[in-house]
């Protein structure tokens, strides 16, 4: 009866560490979709939780199974050992705030000491149903707000504030951990249980509190980063309009000089090159309306560059950008990464007599879809199959640049829990974005 009761115990506790994994690395259907994988990291998570009871002399014991869990999570997932390392800290944090809580609460309801819940059947029943259950609410709860973890970056250079956050959590816990089981025969152990995890309660709000301040902070770096970008484009506009009124004051000054001829097809000549002036004034720069300040600063620029490429540049938002919640430097860096892949996609056509791209934003339901189409290179099913991987290009020449534009696409994407695809015929080649629309998905 114990050992099937330590199996079940031990099951639920290896689904709650996968189901952070897929939390934090926004793989929400891991365990869903790689039955294998995941009853082979529970067999593994249950064994040796049960073996080392039995073989690992007790101080050695927490030691070896985090080691032993973070080591097969990065083996069963295919994750960075350092990845591990993140996931299962905040993994440890849950369960030992989960499991102080429900001993708090114990202990004042009951009016017993932290001893009696681990010697009284009943007590050590209860403790387990409420903290199992706490700690699948939390889960749950992650789950729907999943779409903060990734603002927060835990994997990457601008994670290491939040990255040290967990770390500090994670050594305070085990030094109350030491604290509190320690003392079993003192004289006022309820008290002293109580005080202890209190204090360790406070911490933790006052971490979170900081955690608080911390994403504020990066929210405003964010801000001034998409702004400067903004303040580029901005002035590589004005340096644009300069030029054309450059341009147009050499137009007038020919103008001028013409009339000051006064020869007898004067009106003739004049009228040929308003015309020829018109045309150019109809396909020079133009600044694009979105909806979205930020984007129409890009897609002018880059409507701009089409331009001087005899590439026809569409762009049609049938759907604003204000129906999806996701941050303004992330979509600027999707969209411009798309369309830098389709304007790269006539460098191996370069004799295509119309080159065309086109933008468009449209609603299907209750997603949000981004199309960015060109008729440029064809695409093979195999290399769309590969496309969106880590280092794969397409290109001859060798570049670390090259090979990373769709990856990191694709990133950011998934980071807002959306979907990317692309489909390829000789005529056209389209990738596909979707997101999920907020308000939609709050009614």
């Amino acid at each position: 009866m114990n050992i099937i009761k330590e199996i079940l115990l031990d099951g639920i506790e290896s689904l709650i560490l996968l189901g952070i994994f897929e939390i934090l690395c926004t793989k929400k259907r891991f365990i869903l979709q790689n039955k294998v994988k995941t009853g082979l990291f529970c067999t593994f998570y249950i064994l040796a939780t049960c073996l080392s009871t039995f073989y690992i002399p007790k101080v050695y014991h927490t030691l070896f199974l985090s080691v032993f869990y973070i080591l097969l999570l990065t083996c069963i997932t295919r994750i960075k050992l350092f990845n591990s390392v993140v996931i299962f800290f905040l993994f440890s944090i849950i369960i030992f705030a989960t499991e102080n809580l429900a001993q708090i609460i114990e202990i004042f309801i009951f009016r017993i000491n932290l001893n009696e819940i681990f010697s009284t059947s009943l007590y050590w029943w209860i403790f387990i149903i409420s903290s199992k259950t706490l700690q699948i609410l939390i889960v749950v709860m992650l789950f729907k707000f999943s779409s903060r973890f990734s603002k927060f970056k835990l994997f990457e250079k601008e994670g290491a504030l939040f990255f040290n956050l967990i770390l500090q959590v994670q050594i305070f816990s085990l030094f109350i951990f030491s604290a509190n089981f320690s003392v079993f025969d003192s004289n006022n152990i309820k008290i002293y249980n109580a005080i202890i995890l209190i204090i360790y309660f406070i911490f933790l709000i006052l971490l979170f509190k900081d955690l608080k301040e911390k994403e504020r902070l990066i929210n405003i770096s964010n801000k001034y980063r998409i702004q400067e970008q903004q303040i580029k484009n901005m002035e590589e506009i004005i340096a644009i309009i300069r030029q054309e009124k450059h341009d147009f004051a050499n137009h007038i000054n020919v103008i001028q000089g013409l009339c000051l001829l006064n020869k007898p097809n004067t009106v003739e000549r004049i009228n040929d090159y308003v015309l020829r002036v018109s045309d150019t004034i109809h396909s020079s720069f133009r600044y694009l309306d979105t909806g979205n300040d930020y984007l129409d600063g890009l897609l002018s620029i880059k409507n701009n560059y089409a331009m001087k490429n005899n590439i026809n540049f569409k762009v049609s938002i049938n759907e604003p950008f204000s129906s999806i919640k996701i941050r303004e430097d992330e979509l600027m860096s999707i969209i411009s990464n798309l369309i830098d892949n389709a304007f790269e996609s006539f460098d191996s056509k370069p004799d295509i007599e119309y080159k065309e791209i086109s933008i468009t934003t449209f609603r299907e339901c209750n997603i949000f879809c981004i199309e960015i189409s060109d008729n440029g290179s064809y695409i093979s099913e195999n290399i769309c199959k590969k496309i969106f991987y880590k280092g794969f290009s397409t290109k001859t020449k060798k570049s670390s640049d090259h090979g990373f534009g769709l990856y990191i696409t694709k990133k950011l994407v998934q980071q807002n829990n959306g979907v990317i695809s692309v489909s390829s015929t000789p005529e056209i080649t389209k990738f596909l974005v979707e997101f999920e629309i907020e308000d939609i998905k709050n009614e």
